[in-house]
Parts: structure tokens; sequence; C-alpha cells
């Protein structure tokens, strides 16, 4: 991607939380059962959280709540080395969402279009503290909007904010045309909020097979962010029994993209 990121929030790329909340009823964590015997209390996840990401062929990212994105990077379609490649902001791309933005009721959004060529998918690699959440072995969700991005002047950054918001709105009330869209949230084993939703969360090969369909993404240093070898690639499948490869274009918008993914920040735990 070249996109700057220009939200308000340090980022590691120059182109292309809070605490647990507790039910009133309940008081506070004990440290100590009924017996008396010492319990270590639950983790309280804070900080910022370091977001690194790639996408063939495109994604903007953004970060908000479960409404809405408040916070957005428009991205910039790329192909090849562009999507792969070190150092960082040559291929994948680093963000930092601020601890203030980061509450457990926060949402990560990666919003993904495809040129219905070639292959298509999208990778991530989240850090929070010690806690690391990566694409493919996390609760992330995808909604299908079937709004194509693929030609045209409008492939290169994709679907604008109003946009995107707008399709949220509809993929959480779960009203999108069932030929066109997903209908709602959908994970790997299918419908997720939106109980009407179809298809599921395709999850790919690792990002550790140099003779695979993608390419190895620049993984990380020990002085450098980047995508583990243990992160997998996410795109959207309509119909699994049908077996098309979701990760190989067909030539036609069969995988409903643009692709709205998304992760609650509340899932980047210890």
């Amino acid at each position: 991607m070249r996109s700057l990121l220009l939200l308000s929030l340090a980022a590691c790329a120059s182109h292309h939380g809070g605490s647990v909340e507790l039910d009133a009823s309940t008081g506070p964590l004990d440290s100590t059962t009924h017996d008396g015997t010492a319990v270590d209390a639950a983790p309280v996840p804070s900080g910022p959280v370091n977001v690194v990401i790639t996408a063939d062929n495109a994604y903007s990212f953004g970060y908000g709540d479960v409404a809405a994105i408040e916070h957005f990077t428009q991205g910039t379609k790329s192909d090849g080395g562009a999507i792969f490649d070190c150092p960082l902001g040559n291929g994948p791309e680093a963000y930092v969402v601020p601890e203030a933005d980061a509450p457990p009721t926060a949402f990560l959004y990666i919003v993904a279009w495809d040129d219905l060529a070639v292959t298509q998918g999208v990778i991530a690699d989240i850090t929070r503290q010690n806690a690391t959440v990566v694409t493919g072995n996390s609760p992330f969700e995808v909604c299908a909007t079937g709004i194509a991005y693929a030609s045209g002047p409008t492939s290169i950054n994709g679907p604008t904010l109003d946009v995107i918001n707008q399709e949220i709105t509809r993929c959480n009330a779960g009203t999108g045309d069932a030929t066109t869209t997903s209908q709602g949230w959908v994970n790997t084993m299918g419908p997720t909020s939106t109980p009407g939703a179809t298809g599921v969360m395709a999850v790919g090969e690792a990002n550790d097979d140099a003779g695979g369909t993608f390419p190895i993404v620049c993984q990380p240093t020990a002085t450098d962010l980047g995508v583990r070898s243990t992160a997998k690639w996410l795109w959207y499948d309509p119909n699994p029994a049908e077996h098309i490869d979701p990760f190989h274009a067909t030539g036609s918008n069969r995988f409903k993209s643009f692709l709205i993914f998304r992760l609650g920040v509340s899932a980047i735990i210890f």
C-alpha cells in the first residue's frame, strides 16, 4: 500500500487500552478462592496495539467500535513486491493504535478488495504487550458487501469511509442482498452476530511456504515488526460445498468483495 498514515496514531511505515469492565453486581476480582487459596488475577491488556497488514491486492485500515470506523487510513492498490517484500512500508505496513483508542469495546477493521485476477487474500499480525493475534487462529469475522472495486479509477483507493460505514451498518443489521452479499458477519464456522448470514471466512496457507499460493510476506526480526510465519491468509467463501478455492480468482466477483474483516480488541489477550 502507498497510503500515508494520517491518523492520530504513530505508524511504523511511512506509506502505502483500557481496563476490563466488570458487572457492578459481581464486585471486584477476588485474589483468593473460597478456601483461601491464592489465585492469579486475570491479566488486564493495556498499552498501544501494533498492527501489521498486507493484502492481495489492496486494503484500507481503520478502527472504531462495533457500529462504525472512526479512525481511517485509505489504502492504495498494489502488486508484486509491493504486497509481500521487506522492509515494512514496501510490502506489509505497520500501524499503532493508541491505548486511549483501544478499550475492550473497540474494533479493528481491514477493508480488502481485489482485481478479480490470479490471487486474493489478506494477512495480518497484531500485538499488544505480550499478547499476539494473527489471522487464521483468532476470532476475526468477515462481511462480504458484493461491491466490486476491481477496475476503473475507484480500484486504486477502494471504497470511501462513508461507503464502508454504510456497509458496516448493513452487515450489523443483516440486511444485505442474498444474491450479492454475505447478509452479515461470518467466521470459519458460519454466522456470528447475524444468524441469517451465509458463507464462511476462508482460511488459507500459513506465511511459511515459499512454494505456496502466496510468496512469504516480510517476517519479523529482532528489531522490526512483520507478519509471523503462523499467520494465515483470509478471504470469504460463499459456498464451501462447491470446493472452489477462494484464494484464486475466477474472473468474476464470486467471492463478493469488497470484504470487511473485523477483530474485537477484547480478543487481544495474553
